[in-house]
């Protein structure tokens, strides 16, 4: 990987000073490309424009991919805090089933292969109520089961849930082609693949106009209630919980060794080698646009000239850094109104073994933002190697909510550190009533706050995703700007509600665009 921050592309193509372009005063200089066509630019490094990046490169284009953070991945990342890892990204990977069509890019990326062991826990999660172990297995039948042997009551409930998971388990992000692009190996929507989504749209639409709330609310057993409303925000729809469940009744889902950095650092891999510039440490300060074409992209020392540009960086905060004119497009627009889905993340280094942490409620509540958190769950990384010292264990939970301004006034204040150390106090007391073997043992405590993601990924609020409330659609978007040929973009907010599948697709769809742009084929 060339890491070196601020120096001549040596990507093998050859680069002219052009003396009618050096601003003297700024000492800007531009590099013109012979071959300016075929030169792709990539704002960000993170799964979308990996994935944009390989593919562009795999179909001809010379490309080079930028990135602002030491590192390639974005909001996919874990990392190491006194010799425990935190994965703060990937704890369940859609696609990762090989006979999902999402799984085709994830392998076309190096993220996945056969040489990448893929783990599926099992049960997915548990919950602990009044003594009682409730479990959220893989297979829904045998979770059907479990929810009418702990609750009798709510059978009739439980068993038509069962049959939407069902019906939904026929539905799954499509891996097709865009309209009007040369495919050398052509993925178009078969009639039986829609054929067999047909039974779930009903399920959908009912789904989708319902309060995950509203629909826990039905359930007359308080420990089900809890478990529904653990899986998604609570102000999402039933559809988004429901999915969740007919993800994991396919068998999909798992959990690729290593996690987030190695699975990010095989795509990195993947794109040198096919001889593709990446640039780390290197900010984009705009995107240039001449006679309403993208012509490039400006550095603090340097304008790289291009063909087309794709960029990747968070769009609603990309569109208020890279751009000297507001772009004005209907759908770019909108999706400024997104809401953004953030989150406060813990991450526990435990100096003793803790095979099993059901998620509990608490006696006495955990405080901060103005809200109370009144159950605790984690994530449990004992079972994977590296992920702790001998004998240790890493725990790493997310509180859901809009506190980015809370954090963002604690900033202003001077009281940020003191605030995370007060929420970090809290869940270390928590977690030492509940399991007072490991009381004096936690050795590590970090908690990322939305700024933190703010900062490191430049993502607007540090949002990894958008709400998508009761009645809204989940909306998709090609990412192509009309108004500016050769312009597109790609990342999560592309296919709302986001994550990383949708962040994947959406970088293939770039790269498909500027196929057809350049009339390339695309491989």
């Amino acid at each position: 990987m060339n890491q070196q921050k601020n120096k001549r592309p040596q990507s093998g193509h050859l680069f002219l000073p052009d003396s009618s372009t050096i601003d003297r005063r700024s000492r800007v200089v531009v590099y013109c490309e012979v071959n300016v066509s075929r030169k792709i630019i990539i704002v960000g490094a993170g799964i979308a424009g990996l994935t944009a990046a390989i593919y562009a490169k795999r179909s001809g284009f010379d490309v080079t991919l930028i990135e602002q953070h030491s590192i390639v991945g974005g909001m996919c990342t874990s990392w190491k805090r006194g010799g425990y890892l935190f994965e703060g990204a990937v704890h369940w990977l859609t696609g990762s089933n090989p006979k999902m069509q999402l799984h085709q890019i994830w392998k076309d990326t190096g993220a996945l292969s056969e040489k990448v062991p893929v783990f599926y826990d099992d049960p997915f999660i548990s919950i602990e109520h009044d003594g009682q172990i409730i479990n959220l297995y893989r297979d829904f039948e045998k979770t059907a089961a479990h929810f009418i042997t702990i609750s009798p009551e709510d059978e009739k409930r439980i068993r038509q849930f069962a049959k939407d998971v069902r019906k939904l388990s026929k539905v799954e992000m499509p891996n097709i082609d865009i309209k009007g692009v040369k495919a050398e190996n052509p993925r178009r929507m078969s009639l039986g693949f829609v054929l067999k989504m047909l039974p779930a749209l009903p399920v959908m639409k009912r789904l989708n106009n319902i309060p995950v709330k509203e629909f826990a609310g039905q359930f007359a057993h308080p420990g089900l209630r809890r478990l529904f409303l653990g899986l998604v925000p609570e102000g999402y729809s039933a559809s988004s919980m429901a999915f969740t469940f007919a993800t994991l009744h396919l068998g999909d889902g798992g959990y690729p060794e290593g996690g987030s950095l190695a699975m990010v650092h095989r795509m990195a891999k993947k794109f040198t080698d096919l001889g593709g510039e990446l640039l780390l440490n290197t900010k984009v300060k705009k995107v240039i646009i001449e006679n309403n074409k993208a012509a490039g992209i400006e550095l603090e020392d340097k304008i790289i000239k291009a063909g087309a540009v794709i960029v990747t960086q968070e769009t609603i905060a990309a569109l208020g850094q890279l751009f000297d004119v507001p772009l004005n497009e209907p759908w770019l627009n909108e999706l400024k109104q997104a809401k953004p889905v953030t989150c406060t993340f813990i991450g526990l280094g435990i100096q003793a073994e803790l095979p099993e942490t059901p998620a509990w409620m608490l006696e006495k509540p955990i405080t901060y933002a103005g809200q109370e958190i009144n159950e605790l769950g984690f994530y449990n990384y004992s079972g994977y190697k590296t992920y702790a010292p001998a004998g240790g264990t890493t725990l790493t939970t997310a509180f859901l909510g809009d506190t980015y301004d809370f954090w963002l006034k604690a900033k202003e204040d001077g009281c940020y550190e003191t605030e995370k150390k007060a929420l970090a106090d809290q869940i270390i007391q928590a977690v030492e009533d509940k399991f007072p073997h490991v009381k004096g043992k936690i050795a590590v405590i970090d908690v990322a706050t939305p700024l933190t993601y703010e900062r490191y990924t430049g993502a607007y609020h540090g949002a990894w995703m958008s709400m998508v409330g009761p009645g809204e659609k989940m909306k998709q978007n090609t990412g192509e700007v009309k108004s500016v040929a050769g312009l597109y973009f790609a990342g999560h907010r592309m296919f709302l509600p986001g994550g990383l599948p949708a962040a994947a697709a959406s970088g293939r769809t770039a790269a498909q665009l500027i196929c057809r742009q350049f009339d390339m084929i695309f491989r």
